[in-house]
């Protein structure tokens, strides 16, 4: 019964986390295509502040997932704070470059 109460929290974990990590990207996404669109309104910008939330808020999900994926196996320990840290931290610059690329490929 136990393993099956982790096995449900690690995939409930899993989903927050990948939803944490779109938003992110999405994050980035729009706040490149306002850089390129329009600089004016970037005065009243409050996308990196929201890119902020979502990134702290994917670290402390990790930080859960890896309690969680500690209880079964000592040696996966933090490997999702890891993996959190490195696509968090590359987000804005990897959604740039997507928005560049699809900005190309659609002619614009």
């Amino acid at each position: 019964m136990a393993s099956y109460n982790i096995e449900q929290t690690r995939e409930l974990l899993l989903k927050v986390w990948s939803v944490l990590l779109m938003a992110l990207y999405g994050v980035g996404f729009l706040r490149e295509k306002m850089l390129v669109q329009q600089a004016e309104a970037l005065k009243e910008d409050v996308l990196p502040d929201v890119a902020k939330l979502f990134f702290f808020a994917l670290m402390f999900v990790a930080f859960l997932i890896d309690i969680v994926e500690m209880r079964e196996d000592k040696e996966k320990a933090y490997r999702f704070l890891f993996l959190s840290l490195l696509l968090g931290g590359l987000s804005a610059t990897i959604s740039a470059m997507q928005y560049h690329a699809i900005s190309w490929v659609m002619g614009g």
